[in-house]
């Protein structure tokens, strides 16, 4: 088991998962593109760490085709209120993270919010929280899968075969 910061673990999957599919030897070609494959299942089990709920869609998506180890972009929506309690409206928006020297990652929220600028700023202090988050990485040798768990769940044997996790 190893302690990771999120979007440490996303930003070092994005780009192995880039080199993977980069790699040109032809005799490794099925190789590289089962460990592309790994490196997405820990992309979409690292997605699932992040927000949703209170407004926030489900359905958060990493843009694996513009993403890199330097900068990741995530999609989502945002379910938006009126001021009598209502839904109102869907807020498409992007959350792009880059590396920041002063303060380990910079955060950008775009998208249409209109009236609701209020939440762009929800939204950054939700995603920042969130990314900087410190997970438990576990490992099942027997399926060779890895499962990531925040800080405070446990994972002690394999979800699909019951194995003892390191």
């Amino acid at each position: 088991m190893r302690e990771l910061t999120i979007y440490r673990e996303l930003a070092n999957r994005i780009q192995a998962r880039l080199n993977c599919i980069n790699w040109v030897r032809k005799d490794d070609q099925e190789n590289a593109v089962y460990r592309a494959g790994q490196h997405e299942k820990c992309i979409e089990s690292l997605k699932d760490l992040l927000p949703s709920g209170s407004g926030i869609d489900s359905g958060i998506s990493i843009d694996l085709n513009n993403s890199t180890g330097e900068r990741i972009i995530i999609d989502s929506s945002f379910h938006a209120m009126n001021d009598s309690g209502y839904y109102d409206r869907w807020i498409d928006f992007s959350v792009t993270i880059t590396p920041s020297l002063i303060h380990g990652i910079s955060l950008k929220i775009s998208g249409r919010f209109g009236k609701y600028q209020d939440i762009r700023e929800y939204l950054f202090d939700v995603f920042d929280d969130s990314l900087r988050e410190t997970v438990k990485e576990y490992y099942c040798q027997n399926c060779e899968e890895i499962y990531y768990r925040k800080r405070q769940e446990e994972l002690h044997s394999c979800p699909v075969c019951g194995n003892k996790l390191q």
